[in-house]
Order: C-alpha cells, then sequence, then structure tokens
C-alpha cells in the first residue's frame, strides 16, 4: 500500500543528527526528502568517523531513502533555484541559527510570499528568540540547561543525544500536525522547535517534583524517577554486570520481593523515611547473584526487571532481533528500523545518497533544461555528483 506521505516533498537543509533523523522518520513514511547541501562538503556528516568506504556511518545510518542536490544559497542564482524548488515543495527544514535564513533571503515569510501553502520547520538550539537564541550549544549543553543532568546524582554524558532525538521527534510531530492543518486551512505555518525545550520535556517529572515540593521533601537528585526511591533504580550484580529495577506500582513490587524471597520488603517500600533502608537491602541483594542468573529468576516474574545491555549486545537482543530493528546492509552499512511501525507500508531501507547525486535529476524535476543546469553548473551556483 501507498505510504501516507506519498507525494509530500521536503526541502531539508539540515545538517548533522536532529535534521537529518527528523527527515530520515519523514523519508520513512514515504516523503520524498531532497537533502539540500551546500558545495563546499554538504553535511558534515559525510565525513565524520567511522566511515565505510569514505562515507560516515552515521550519515550512511540517517540518511537513507533521500536524494541531494548541491545549490549554493549564498549564490544570487543558486537562491534563485532553491526558491524556485520551494515553489513545489510542501515542507522546508533549515537547523541555522535564527536569523541566517532572513539574512539569505530564504526566512518562512520569504518563502511562503513564494508558496503559501509551505510548511517551514526551524529546528535550532535554543528556538528561535530568547537570550540565548544565538549561542552555540551540542546536546549536552541543552541536557545540562534542561536541569536533566543536574537530575542525576552525579551529572555525566549521557549514554546517547537526548535532546538531538528528542527534538528530531517534536520536529516530526509539528510538521504533521501543519500539515494536517493545512488540509483544513490551505495555508502552511512556521514550525519553531528548539532542542533545549525537547530536553526539557524529558526532565518534566524532576522539575515538577521541585516545582511542587514542601519543606522537608526529597531533591530533584532524588526524584521519585531519578534515584530517590530503590523500587526504580538502578543495581551491580555480583559479576559487576548493572541490572535495572523499576517496579513502582505494588503488584511489581510484591512480585519482585516474593520473588526473591523478601516479603518483608513490601510494606511502606515508598516512604521516604524508608528509602536508605531499602536501598541498602537491595544493593547487598543484587550483589548475591550475577546478571544472568537475576534475568533467569526474574523475567518471568513480570517485575520490571532488566539488565543495562552495552550498545554491542542490543544487536542480539531477542527484542531487537525480534522486531527486526537492526540490520546491515550488504555493503556493511548498518540501517535502524524507524520507531514508527506502519502496518501497511512496511520499511523499505533503501540507499544513501552521493553528494550531489540528484542535483540534475531535481532541477529537472523544477523544469530546468540541461542546457540552464550546465549554464548553473559553470556559474558555481550548483553543482553535481560529477
Amino acid at each position: 500500500m501507498t505510504p501516507p506521505l506519498s507525494g509530500i516533498r521536503v526541502l531539508d537543509l539540515t545538517r548533522l543528527l536532529p535534521g537529518s533523523v527528523c527527515s530520515l522518520l519523514l523519508a520513512d513514511m514515504g516523503a520524498d526528502i531532497i537533502k539540500i547541501e551546500d558545495p563546499n562538503g554538504g553535511d558534515y556528516a559525510r565525513w565524520m568517523p567511522p566511515t565505510i568506504d569514505g562515507l560516515g556511518s552515521f550519515f550512511r545510518v540517517s540518511n537513507r531513502n533521500k536524494r541531494s542536490a548541491i545549490i549554493d544559497l549564498k549564490d544570487a542564482q543558486g537562491r534563485a533555484v532553491f526558491q524556485r524548488l520551494v515553489a513545489g515543495a510542501d515542507v522546508v527544514i533549515e537547523s541555522f541559527r535564527p536569523g541566517v535564513m532572513t539574512k539569505l533571503g530564504c526566512d518562512a515569510a520569504a518563502l511562503r510570499a513564494i508558496n503559501p501553502r509551505l510548511v517551514y520547520c526551524s529546528l535550532s538550539g535554543w528556538g528561535a528568540d530568547g537570550p540565548y537564541a544565538q549561542y552555540s550549544g551540542h546536546d549536552l549543553n541543552y541536557l545540562a540547561v534542561s536541569g536533566l543532568l543536574g537530575a542525576m546524582r552525579k551529572p555525566a554524558v549521557p549514554g546517547g543525544q537526548v535532546a538531538d532525538v528528542g527534538g528530531a521527534l517534536a520536529a516530526v510531530a509539528g510538521i504533521l500536525a501543519a500539515l494536517v492543518g493545512r488540509e483544513q486551512t490551505g495555508e502552511g505555518r512556521t514550525v519553531d522547535v528548539g532542542l533545549f525545550e525537547a530536553a526539557l520535556l524529558f526532565s518534566l517529572q524532576p522539575w515538577i517534583e521541585t516545582m511542587t515540593a514542601q519543606a522537608g521533601d526529597a531533591i530533584p537528585s532524588d526524584g521519585t524517577l531519578t534515584g530517590g526511591q530503590a523500587c526504580y533504580n538502578v543495581y551491580t550484580a555480583r559479576d559487576g554486570r548493572t541490572v535495572t529495577l523499576g517496579a513502582i506500582e505494588p503488584k511489581f513490587w510484591e512480585r519482585f520481593c516474593q520473588a526473591v524471597a523478601r516479603p518483608d520488603l513490601i510494606p511502606d517500600y515508598l516512604a521516604p523515611a524508608r528509602q536508605a533502608y531499602l536501598h541498602v537491602e537491595l544493593a547487598e541483594l543484587f550483589a548475591l547473584r550475577s546478571a544472568a542468573e537475576w534475568e533467569a529468576l526474574l523475567a518471568p516474574v513480570d517485575c520490571c526487571f532488566a539488565v543495562v545491555n552495552t550498545p554491542a549486545e542490543v544487536v542480539d537482543n531477542v527484542q531487537v532481533v525480534g522486531r527486526g530493528m537492526l540490520g546491515i546492509h550488504e555493503d556493511g552499512t548498518p540501517w535502524i528500523h524507524s520507531p514508527v511501525h506502519l502496518s501497511d507500508a512496511p520499511l523499505q531501507p533503501g540507499g544513501v545518497p552521493g553528494y550531489g547525486e540528484h542535483t540534475r535529476a531535481v532541477l529537472g524535476e523544477a523544469g530546468y533544461s540541461a542546457a540552464d543546469i550546465d549554464v548553473l553548473i559553470a556559474a558555481g551556483a550548483v553543482k553535481t555528483a560529477e
């Protein structure tokens, strides 16, 4: 069956992780993603290690099923080409600092003057306005300001890009909402997503607990979901492996306590005054067996227990394999399935575009003749893979 976003054309001006993941998810839903790259190397991720045959592995994973056209937006003729493409597009995604697209004459207002139905998504670090709007930043900085790192007992570099991927998901949601709204009004709109704000949403529980805390209540680093409760925490098994317990609800806690022959731990397990004792008891308990032994005992019990996997172990995890989430192409390129599984539109993990591979095709679709394209190439306004 036809994927739900078939016929939707997206011009993707972004680089690196957030924008690439955003347009990847849209591509997996059937959208035609045209990756607009600059003539000075394009998306930095193309060349970032680790590489496979000279092409960055992250770029390979996050840019499948897209096309690449090289257009110089700093060149007047290049901007004219881009604006012509906008006339036939549904969505533009950009990840520049606020104001950059205005300087180029390609901001939301300018582009919607060309195409009133255009959905314009700005995916920036701190959002379109506010005191931090022009600050530089990366995932770690957004997590720091959002309070997410501060909610950890010992702030550390997390094991993944929370704000970046969270921002990508927020952008997808905003774009899809704007496309639905366009069907009702006939007009596009601007979607403004700040990666910092995505991180803020991830730290929802800690700051709500802080804002509503009464005198003497737990501090954020000892919150319900941030290590304060013994029933929701990480522990070290006898073999040094880390295991997790998330038995917040009474039924899960009771099942756990019965399975480990400690019914005495069941009463008042959420009481703040009891947490220090329970933490010690569970730490000593989990140190008695290996992680594999705990998994064999607790997995059948259904008490929200799991062993912490390393990235290498994730590949062979039975749930990951069972859902078909990870794979390797014949050329060695890894791929990851979209977290969105569409029942009637199975994922087709296609190829990765070469730098400027589709410049001629994209311009031809916009009405440029072969001779016109040659002139633009000679002027340096556009570039091909040739």
